[in-house]
């Protein structure tokens, strides 16, 4: 028996108040692991991201800006900072942050991949688990089920495109999103890509190259986790097991399997390697397009027939029932609550989407 214990020796912090009269933009300051981390997010605009506040050697404080999203915080220098975590003005212009592994999700995936996970404001809690390891694997056995067949979920290599321009839509005809319609927006070199929830629901893993970097953009519709990560010119497939209902993805070099929400392998022949994960921002297309008048988002024209227009799990979103076994079940919070979560070897740390 194993002794899972998330008992952060720091005090909590206190949020940092908003700016008045802006829109609301929550900072936290925490420690982490060792590490001072800033954590921001606006529950209106659906949204939150992570970064590490050390730079060249200092260790940075924030407060939230006034200034106009997507800046969202500004250091006592007066620099002013991104959500990519780049300053664009100040005494700090063109300085860059380093992301946290982090992103938002159920809280039933965290509470079961981390028994024990620590709440913010709220306390972790200790538990005693009896780690069934099968030999091979890095991961218990007592979280994996078999979803799909291998591969029968189609991942999508090098998507259609279009470039938006909201008065090129036809009225009768309509755009395939809606202002409220999650969406992925990765930002490598200055390329800005959206990959939306409603092509990511059926196809889970968008083999694409952003800024002239391969990548994987992943999302796991079971748990609505994202993740992003390189992948040199390996392509990334979807195996059909699943870890506490998340997606397991597989190399299509040596078909070992990967988790998704750490980019660790976890079978196979690359057993215990990590992928280099890349930062993005989760928010809704109607907070975007008024970000980016002319957003490059992936087409619903695939030449394969999906149905974007629907969920491939029904209700599923909405309603109590959860697919799969858990390795462990924690009803501190509503287990389809939407929480977002920052991860560091093998530690977690979860923040109510509602508390930002």
């Amino acid at each position: 028996m194993i002794g899972v214990s998330c008992d952060f020796s720091s005090a909590v912090p206190e949020p940092v108040i908003p700016v008045t009269g802006t829109p609301k933009v929550t900072l936290i300051h925490e420690d982490f692991d060792g590490e001072p981390v800033v954590i921001a997010g606006s529950n209106n605009r659906n949204f939150a991201v992570a970064f590490q506040c050390e730079l060249n050697g200092s260790v940075l404080r924030f407060d939230s800006t006034a200034s106009r999203f997507p800046i969202i915080m500004k250091d006592e220098s007066g620099s002013e900072w991104n959500v990519w975590g780049k300053a664009v003005n100040g005494p700090l212009e063109g300085a860059q942050l380093t992301p946290v592994n982090a992103g938002a999700g159920y809280w039933f995936v965290f509470s079961a991949s981390y028994p024990g996970v620590e709440i913010y404001s709220e306390g972790g809690t200790s538990v005693d688990m009896d780690w069934d390891t099968l030999p091979g694997w890095g991961i218990p056995a007592g979280g994996v089920a078999q979803g799909a067949d291998f591969n029968e979920i189609d991942a999508l290599d090098n998507p259609n495109f279009i470039q938006y321009h909201p008065f090129e839509i036809s009225p009768d005809e309509g755009f395939y999103l809606n202002d409220e319609d999650l969406v992925v927006i990765v930002n490598i070199n200055d390329e800005i890509k959206v990959y939306p929830h409603a092509i990511l629901d059926w196809h889970e893993v968008i083999n694409d190259v952003i800024g002239g970097v391969p990548v994987s953009i992943t999302y796991s519709p079971l748990t609505a986790t994202t993740k992003v990560w390189e992948r040199d010119s390996i392509k990334f497939g979807v195996s059909g097991l699943i870890y506490n209902n998340n997606m397991l993805a597989f190399d299509r070099f040596t078909e070992s399997f990967w988790w998704q929400l750490e980019g660790r392998c976890i079978f196979g022949g690359l057993n215990g390697q990590q992928l280099k994960l890349r930062h993005y921002l989760e928010t809704t297309w109607g907070e975007w397009k008024k970000v980016e008048s002319s957003p490059y988002v992936v087409s619903d024209e695939q030449g394969n027939g999906a149905n974007y227009g629907t969920f491939p799990y029904g209700d599923y979103p909405t309603n109590s029932h959860i697919t799969y076994p858990l390795l462990f079940e924690d009803n501190r919070l509503p287990q389809k609550e939407r929480v977002f979560g920052i991860l560091k070897n093998g530690q977690c740390k979860v923040y109510r989407m509602n508390g930002f």
